[in-house]
């Protein structure tokens, strides 16, 4: 029987940790959130009992602002976070240790906040413009309305950014350099190993919950161009996936308890299309909220990331099915690799 260990790489600035940092490693933890920056972890031990003296506390071996690369892994590691260090934890006592904590570069983006005004433009060029701002390489979805002015009241960009996505569903990530402002991945297909009960993953709670708000989205606004209220309807055959279920969670408790239609109104409506987009976009927002869970790797699986989908079997024909991954936890210590994963599914 193959045995498999766990395994890890951590790089700062550049370079592979010493033999002497590596050996001090007590633990690793690594996690990722959709909309949120990622974060990792590392818990060294302080004393240096060799050369009598404290370990990586001189603000020369690590300090604010340093590069840090984990890997992770099951024998094979693979690349988990690029990112930099923003504090040192100093914990003394019978076993002193330093937690060394960062982020992805995406936490630069709350770094400050900003009174602005972006006349003529697109969100997807704002956001462009933004990641710049932050020396990061923007990828984007086109969002095609262009609106006279938008205004950032005294929001740090992180903050701009985040309510501009949900509004319209889409997703703010970065990956090493390049900053992400795209719509959700909860529809693209499963591209991971579909995982098995007992043997992809140990344990899975899932919550079904009745979806109390909308089985039918009314967005009302007013039309600065023809001077008068104008609305679009999202229901019905408007979800942007079922994620391979029979029915999706609004059909459902429509079908079972009773409807629940929502309405909200957006000043300074463009056209209808922006209307139709707003209306679409938070129906399959809402919709994410069906299912939800919770699941655990007693034997970590690095694959496992924040917006990926997965095909999970095993949990009878109506449960085993494709799930969105909104977080993980990887987590590397002395009793070994974990992972724990939260997901979501809009059907059933």
């Amino acid at each position: 029987m193959e045995i498999s260990v766990a395994n890890y790489k951590i790089m700062l600035n550049g370079n592979e940790f010493t033999q002497d940092l590596m050996s001090a490693v007590e633990g690793i933890t690594v996690e990722d959130e959709i909309n949120l920056p990622s974060m990792f972890s590392i818990q060294l031990n302080m004393v240096d009992s060799k050369n009598g003296k404290w370990r990586g506390i001189d603000l020369k071996t690590f300090k604010p602002g340093d590069k840090i690369t984990v890997s992770l892994g099951l024998d094979k590691v693979e690349t988990m976070i690029k990112g930099e260090i923003t504090s040192l934890d100093l914990n003394l006592g019978k076993h002193s240790l330093l937690e060394i904590r960062g982020y992805d570069l995406l936490h630069r983006l709350r770094m400050g906040t900003r009174n602005k005004v972006f006349t003529k433009k697109k969100d997807s060029e704002i956001a462009s413009e933004i990641a710049r701002e932050h020396g990061l390489t923007p990828q984007v979805d086109d969002t095609k309305t262009i609106y006279p002015y938008i205004f950032q009241n005294n929001q740090s960009n992180y903050e701009f950014l985040l309510k501009r996505a949900a509004y319209l569903d889409y997703e703010l990530y970065a990956d090493d350099k390049t900053m992400y402002f795209v719509k959700s991945r909860a529809s693209k297909a499963p591209e991971l190993p579909e995982m098995e009960y007992k043997t992809g993953f140990d344990e899975l709670n899932l919550d079904l919950r009745t979806l109390t708000r909308g089985s039918e989205v009314v967005v009302r606004g007013w039309d600065v161009k023809e001077k008068k209220v104008m609305e679009a309807t999202a229901k019905k055959g408007d979800e942007t996936s079922k994620m391979g279920g029979s029915e999706s969670g609004l059909e459902l408790s429509a079908s079972s308890v009773e409807k629940s239609p929502t309405a909200f109104w957006v000043e300074n409506l463009m056209d209808l299309n922006e209307a139709q987009s707003a209306a679409k976009a938070a129906y399959n927002s809402l919709l994410k909220e069906f299912i939800s869970g919770e699941g655990k790797c007693s034997m970590g699986n690095p694959l496992l990331r924040a917006g990926k989908a997965v095909k999970l079997l095993g949990i009878d024909e109506r449960f085993s099915g494709i799930y969105y991954i909104v977080s993980t936890i990887h987590n590397i210590d002395s009793k070994g690799y974990t992972t724990i994963f939260k997901v979501k599914r809009t059907g059933i």
